[in-house]
């Protein structure tokens, strides 16, 4: 017989979720991640709800979401309600530098549920801010500038990781630069 049970959590129940992403506790529990859209599964959404289908649209619409499920969503109900898909990616666009709306977003995507999250996002910003870097550069920053335990700048990227702050490509990560920015405007 088998059993499953589905949780979805969000960042404020960090204590339930850490362990399972860094496997600390034994478990038989296999956390499964969400992922942002990246610009094939933006495409298939896109023709799904039958909105943003010009070419250039569908990429500005990536540019201005990051593949945030929360502001894919947004940008789903700016345009049931406007039916202007240029109007809809305007006021996207607004995102970037309008602060109160950056605060809430860096705050809904979890960076800030944890001061040890928050220190470490810090740092790994001051230490690649645009830049790519490996997973390993990623511990070694963390742990020397938060004077971590290696342990525990591993428990802090994997739940960063968990919270899609990195963009990959292969083996090198980069911070998500939408994210980045509201970061930097909500310091």
């Amino acid at each position: 017989m088998t059993r499953a049970v589905v949780l979805v959590t969000g960042p404020d129940q960090l204590a339930l979720w850490q362990p399972l992403l860094t496997g600390t506790e034994r478990t038989s529990a296999a956390p499964v991640v969400l992922r942002r859209h990246d610009r094939r599964s933006l495409r298939g959404w896109a023709q799904r709800v039958e909105m943003f289908h010009k070419e250039d649209r569908l990429e500005r619409l990536h540019e201005l979401t990051g593949g945030w499920p929360l502001l894919v969503d947004q940008a789903h109900r700016l345009h049931t309600e406007l039916d202007d898909p240029d109007e809809v990616l305007r006021r996207l666009a607004g995102l970037r530098t309008d602060l109160t709306r950056a605060r809430e977003f860096a705050d809904a995507a979890g960076v800030y549920a944890d001061p040890l999250l928050a220190a470490g996002y810090r740092e790994l910003d001051k230490e690649f801010a645009d830049g790519s870097f490996d997973w390993e550069n990623t511990v070694t920053a963390v742990a020397l500038g938060g004077e971590l335990e290696e342990d525990d700048a591993h428990r802090v990227i994997a739940c960063l990781d968990a919270l899609q702050v990195f963009d990959r490509d292969g083996v090198e990560l980069r911070l998500e630069p939408l994210l980045r920015e509201c970061v930097t405007l909500r310091t």
